[in-house]
């Protein structure tokens, strides 16, 4: 095992360091033991990235709701080709949300 010469301090609320305390009592190790197994374990979310795709999503969702409003005023003359291509062009959207 190498040795380990880094430290990280990090602080933690009464309640967060308890549910700590207890998950490592769970499972038999000491909290420093815990937090360095699961290291490679957890998905690491990008904030950043979860709020612009929180922010396209809600555009996608104001879109197709413009495009529902629009056929059930429109129900006569509702152009197949017009929703179509409003469609094609939310779907886009959606795809560069997985990107």
């Amino acid at each position: 095992m190498k040795k380990r010469e880094n430290m990280l301090r990090v602080r933690f609320s009464e309640a967060e360091f308890e549910m700590l305390r207890v998950l490592s009592e769970k499972a038999g190790c000491s909290m420093s033991e815990l937090v360095r197994d699961h290291l490679g374990k957890i998905r690491v979310r990008n904030k950043q990235a979860d709020r612009e795709r929180t922010m396209m999503l809600n555009r996608i969702n104001a879109n197709l709701n413009m495009i529902a409003r629009w056929v059930n005023t429109h129900k006569s003359s509702a152009s197949a080709v017009e929703v179509v291509s409003h469609l094609m062009v939310i779907e886009r959207h959606i795809g560069e949300l997985n990107t």
